[in-house]
């Protein structure tokens, strides 16, 4: 596990203490618009461990499946960017979350 530390000595989590499998959630982000996979990595720092993080970036991927016009418009994106197209995009991610949480740690993959 990377040991970061803050200015107080406390751990903090990183995207480099995910497994395989929920990294490849920050990947299929990417994929989506890398607005989105900076959102996800950038919150890895808010959570104690990779569980908390998956739970974490689930609730925050369903609150943009519920409205994703918020979302793109937050960004500037509703121009640039088919709401479809991304909207199935973040269902595919919510996907491919939950099958992580269902997923034992052990069997998540290597951590880099």
């Amino acid at each position: 596990m990377n040991k970061s530390r803050t200015w107080n000595e406390s751990v903090i989590m990183d995207t480099d203490d995910l497994t395989t499998m929920a990294y490849e959630s920050i990947i299929i982000a990417n994929e989506i618009t890398d607005f989105l996979k900076c959102d996800l990595g950038v919150r890895s720092k808010d959570y104690k461990d990779e569980n908390a993080y998956l739970n974490g970036i689930l609730k925050f991927v369903q609150k943009i499946r519920n409205d994703p016009k918020a979302y793109l418009d937050a960004w500037n994106l509703l121009e640039k960017l088919d709401l479809g197209d991304f909207s199935k995009g973040i269902e595919e991610l919510e996907e491919h979350i939950l099958k992580t949480i269902e997923t034992p740690i052990e069997q998540r993959g290597e951590v880099d």
